[in-house]
């Protein structure tokens, strides 16, 4: 009865991969688990990701797990979070190639296959693997200090397409970092320049806008007149833009009046991992700072107090326009923040005690007396 009980949970399990998603991690974790095949597909995409290599029966991995739950909440959907469970038979090879000779490693990826990793070697905490990660996202855009700047960059790069940013804000927004990071050896170059007042916009033929209001605009190769952006300043819709203007098949101008017909529509569950970031991303950048006193001071210089003034919601620089906020999803009951991610399965037991943070070591990899881990996360 025994046998036949585990022979029906087998094929269950082999019927319903959805059962079968990991149990290192909480189901609410933005951590997504690759294996051998996904892993390179990730890789594929030009942009910066963190990458963690655990094993289930990994007592450092399990004590790691809540902190970088933490961090993949704080870098959504900016910088992709995963996890790689080097345990299972089919990614041994994988974490081979990786170089992974303890657990956790993790791993940071500037730019997919196209630069070579960086090590993580600081204390595991959410604090540090956010840190790691946002400062991570290699340089490729133009900043200009000055307006009168613009004009030579422009003229001077008209052999490719030019993205310019006017921000409000005094940091570059880490969405349009990853913008630059992702398009980078295209032919769309990206440029930003911080309009505070809106003095700038003003300089050159534009309206002032509002206190948090950016503005991108687009200039077509061979040309020093831009096209107006006047879509959705948010991830996907952004890249949407891009990829249609990199394409080539449409006109230019109707490419950007199509981008005016985008209705905002606030998706629940979107809507509620954005409640959970913003304690969340004050409370990693708190993690940066000495003592509270540093915090206080950074609060009051703009710091902390408007993340997402300047790195939007959900990865939307600003907030959302007024005009776009046209509609609402219906709610989905039954759906919560991660449903589409990482589920959880009973603990596993450990082989080795958690004397000290140095990653524990492949070589440790004894089959635990009691039950074997599983090969899911």
């Amino acid at each position: 009865m025994m046998l036949l009980s585990t022979q029906l949970t087998a094929v269950v399990l082999a019927m319903a991969p959805s059962l079968v998603s990991a149990g290192m991690f909480p189901k609410d974790s933005l951590v997504k688990a690759l294996d051998h095949k996904s892993f390179k597909q990730a890789m594929k995409a030009n942009e910066t990701s963190l990458v963690a290599f655990v094993a289930p029966w990994c007592g450092h991995c399990q004590k790691m797990v809540p902190e970088y739950s933490k961090a993949a909440l704080g870098l959504y959907p900016l910088i992709p979070t995963y996890a790689v469970n080097c345990h299972a038979e089919k990614n041994k090879r994988l974490c081979s190639e990786q170089g992974v000779q303890g657990f956790p490693t993790v791993k940071l990826f500037p730019r997919g296959n196209s630069m070579p990793p960086v090590l993580y070697e600081k204390e595991r905490t959410a604090t540090g693997f956010w840190y790691f990660a946002t400062r991570g996202v290699p340089n490729a855009l133009e900043k200009f200090s000055y307006v009168d700047q613009i004009p030579g960059w422009v003229s001077g790069k008209q052999k490719k397409y030019r993205a310019l940013l006017l921000t409000k804000v005094k940091k570059v927004p880490l969405l349009w970092r990853v913008l630059a990071n992702k398009y980078s050896g295209t032919d769309l170059l990206f440029g930003t320049h911080r309009d505070r007042k809106g003095k700038s916009s003003i300089e050159m033929g534009l309206e002032a806008g509002g206190k948090k209001e950016a503005k991108v605009l687009l200039y077509p190769i061979g040309s020093t007149t831009p096209f107006r952006y006047r879509g959705i300043l948010k991830q996907d819709s952004l890249s949407k833009f891009f990829d249609s203007v990199l394409d080539g098949t449409a006109d230019l101008s109707e490419v950007v009046e199509k981008t005016k017909e985008e209705e905002y529509v606030e998706n629940p569950e979107e809507a509620e991992i954005a409640k959970k970031q913003e304690a969340q991303r004050i409370a990693l950048m708190h993690g940066g700072f000495t003592d509270m006193v540093d915090f206080e001071k950074a609060m009051l210089a703009g710091g902390a107090a408007d993340y997402h003034d300047t790195h939007g919601y959900g990865g939307m620089m600003g907030d959302i326009p007024g005009s776009l906020k046209k509609a609402k999803a219906p709610e989905t009951p039954g759906v919560s923040a991660g449903s589409a991610t990482i589920t959880e399965h009973p603990a596993t037991t450990t082989t080795a005690a958690e004397v000290s943070d140095a990653p524990e070591s492949v070589a440790a990899t004894v089959e635990p007396t009691k039950a074997a881990p599983k090969d899911e996360l």
